[in-house]
């Protein structure tokens, strides 16, 4: 039975809420999550073992032409648990000229679309070469696909790609690449190192948006001394946390086996 009481200077004074009102339990507000030390510690745990992991994944990469960094943010679950989330850094990475005139880049938002068994698929690797059908293929043997849909097919001769993805050969005009960018605060879904999947709403970038650079590729945006020593962060924190969850059993032990005991 819940009454609500109004303290006011002098005798405390009580205004009973109507019987109506009155309920046998708490109101929703004030309802908490019991705290639980031990509980919270392994929870944070888990999420230095996986911002970890994820960091690990980046410096393995950090060579990977086109490769986009994770981010781990943490989300607190019944407001007191930490749980790891992660998303995708889309920036651009460094662009390295290479000469090679089957090597092209974005140098600023949008995808690459390679036909994979599943389906499309986003990329921003741009080291291509051509298959033994002539299909312009990326370095895992993934076809690009241009505006008509279908993979490009090229012969012998002199290749020119233009700041719009036009690819020409010999002066004329094979097909233009198919460049996509996600839409705004969406956020795609990894497979793999460099592939994503496309979003629901594919959203086909005008020719005048682009800037696709032929001879050149991009790097991964990992920042390798960046994230050394957030490995280094990561390690000291999960060690913090380790010692306090042994501190915590030491005590329980303790309460258990000292204070239990009959006198």
């Amino acid at each position: 039975m819940w009454v609500a009481f109004t303290i006011a200077r002098g005798p405390a004074l009580v205004r009973q809420i109507p019987p109506a009102r009155l309920s046998s339990s708490p109101p929703a507000s004030l309802l908490m999550p019991p705290l639980n030390g031990l509980e919270s510690a392994a929870s944070a745990l888990r999420y230095w073992e996986r911002k970890q992991e994820v960091i690990a994944n980046n410096l393995a990469n950090v060579s990977t032409d086109g490769y986009k960094a994770q981010r781990v943010f943490a989300r607190l679950l019944d407001g007191i648990r930490p749980v790891a989330e992660t998303s995708s850094d889309l920036s651009t990475g460094s662009l390295k000229q290479t000469g090679n005139a089957l090597d092209i880049s974005l140098n600023g938002p949008g995808f690459f679309v390679v036909s994979t068994p599943s389906g499309d698929r986003y990329t921003r690797g741009g080291s291509l070469r051509l298959d033994e059908k002539h299909h312009l293929v990326d370095a895992d043997g993934r076809a690009l696909i241009g505006t008509k849909g279908m993979p490009l097919t090229l012969t012998a001769g002199a290749i020119d790609i233009d700041a719009t993805g036009e690819v020409k050969q010999n002066g004329q005009i094979v097909d233009r690449l198919k460049i996509e960018a996600a839409p705004k605060g969406t956020e795609l879904q990894r497979e793999g190192e460099t592939l994503w999947m496309p979003p629901a709403t594919r959203e086909v970038m005008k020719p005048e948006a682009r800037s696709v650079k032929q001879g050149y590729v991009e790097e991964s945006n990992v920042n390798s001394m960046s994230t050394l020593v957030d490995m280094v962060t990561i390690q000291r924190a999960y060690a913090s946390v380790q010692k306090t969850i042994i501190e915590m059993d030491k005590t329980n032990e303790t309460v258990t086996t000292q204070l239990a005991k009959p006198l």
